[in-house]
């Protein structure tokens, strides 16, 4: 059962006001020697369009350690600077990266799953879903149960493809009918957190929740993919002050305050921002800020840090530039998008890479494809599974049927991967 503060012993919980009240008055006395380092962290080619439908030494930051403080070790690099397995593995046997049992963290280039004693990589595989308006089939959502649609396709790719890596896109700004997180939870909030956690319930199963689109995102490709191309914005970038005062923000602490406590639940930012049109340094921008607001909002909460997912540039192909400056605060990975992936796009050893979506794999070549992930340990989310609506390349037939579930040429190329390693 995962309620408030799950996490946290419950004597933790109950004396955490009186011990921050206790640290406070310390501080007041001892400041700044006592207390320093303490503030948390200021929230200051693909198919792109053609995809249809889309040290300083020291303490860390509190915005980069485990929820018991603790910092997950920096990168661990051999001789030549690359990363060296053998001190990654000796990583995963002596720490949990202060994260209790069942939560992912991040350490160098690698994912870790927390036993709660130990971490040991993890390495997730799966496939792309959509949400109830089920890739424009019911793009007025029209359906009188359409969570209940997708919780039975769920269930039948649990059964028929053991995926144990979900991503979920939440298309709240890509039809006609437009929603909010945050707005008329009935319409779309309440019943996508039902499928958010039917998919989570599986054991051994992790959700991706993308915020794909929301009618506070900016900076669209509006020429070429107007859909699934926003960035998240802020205060000072809202498309408009009266409707979104503090630009995406509020949907991202909403969502964080949904699933405070679910362990199998990543964050993912945004889709492919900007598509081709914006500057690394106006998506880095940007993913930090949003990055900055999860965080304040789970230490608000008292809840671990969970994986949050940002997203590069040219349809989110390219993510050198975060190889060079990752993004400052723990628990991020990078997103890759490819249709297919060329080998360099997801080869950062210092950096820890997801494949968001990737397809249009040519023929006679997912084998190697598929070895090279499994040696390098990245995390894979083949597009797309919904047999409602032509989502091209598209995993099962689309016969409108949510039991069916028939694997096309290329689902049957995924199911067997996933199959081979459940």
């Amino acid at each position: 059962m995962r309620g408030a503060m799950a996490w946290l012993p419950m004597e933790t919980a109950v004396l955490r006001p009186a011990l921050l009240a206790l640290t406070l008055t310390v501080c007041a006395v001892l400041a700044p020697i006592a207390c320093s380092g303490g503030a948390s962290h200021e929230a200051s080619s693909d198919a792109g369009p053609s995809a249809v439908g889309r040290d300083a030494g020291g303490d860390a930051p509190a915005s980069q350690r485990g929820p018991d403080g603790a910092t997950p070790d920096s990168q661990a690099l051999g001789p030549d600077g690359s990363e060296d397995d053998a001190a990654t593995d000796a990583h995963a046997a002596s720490t949990d990266g202060g994260y209790p049992a069942g939560w992912l963290y991040t350490s160098g280039g690698k994912i870790y799953l927390s036993d709660g004693t130990s971490g040991t990589p993890w390495m997730g595989r799966g496939v792309n879903m959509d949400d109830v308006f089920l890739c424009g089939y019911d793009d007025t959502l029209w359906m009188t149960t359409p969570d209940e649609t997708v919780e039975t396709i769920v269930s039948g790719v649990m059964s028929a493809w053991k995926p144990t890596f979900v991503r979920m896109s939440l298309d709240m700004d890509s039809y006609p009918t437009v929603v909010s997180w945050l707005a008329e939870p009935a319409q779309y909030k309440t019943p996508m957190t039902a499928v958010i956690n039917a998919i989570g319930a599986n054991p051994g199963v992790h959700v991706l929740v993308t915020l794909r689109s929301d009618a506070s995102m900016i900076g669209h490709d509006e020429a070429a993919d107007p859909e699934g191309s926003g960035l998240p914005s802020d205060s000072t970038t809202t498309p408009s002050a009266t409707s979104f005062p503090t630009g995406t923000d509020a949907t991202y602490v909403a969502l964080v305050d949904t699933f405070a406590n679910a362990s199998f639940v990543m964050f993912g930012l945004t889709n492919e921002p900007g598509g081709n049109t914006l500057s690394d340094a106006t998506l880095a921008a940007a993913m930090t800020h949003a990055v900055g607001v999860i965080r304040a909002e789970e230490d608000h909460l008292g809840v671990p840090h969970h994986i949050v997912s940002v997203q590069g540039n040219s349809w989110t192909s390219d993510i050198s530039f975060y190889a060079t400056t990752p993004i400052a605060y723990d628990n991020v990975v990078y997103e890759v998008h490819g249709y297919p992936p060329p080998t360099s796009s997801y080869t950062y050893p210092t950096i820890p890479v997801i494949l968001g979506e990737y397809g249009s794999l040519a023929s006679g070549a997912s084998a190697a494809f598929y070895a090279d992930l499994e040696a390098k340990q990245i995390p894979n989310l083949a597009w797309d599974l919904d047999p409602y609506s032509n989502c091209a390349p598209d995993l099962v037939n689309v016969d409108q049927s949510a039991t069916g579930l028939t694997p096309s040429a290329w689902g049957t190329i995924v199911q067997s991967y996933l199959l081979a390693h459940p």
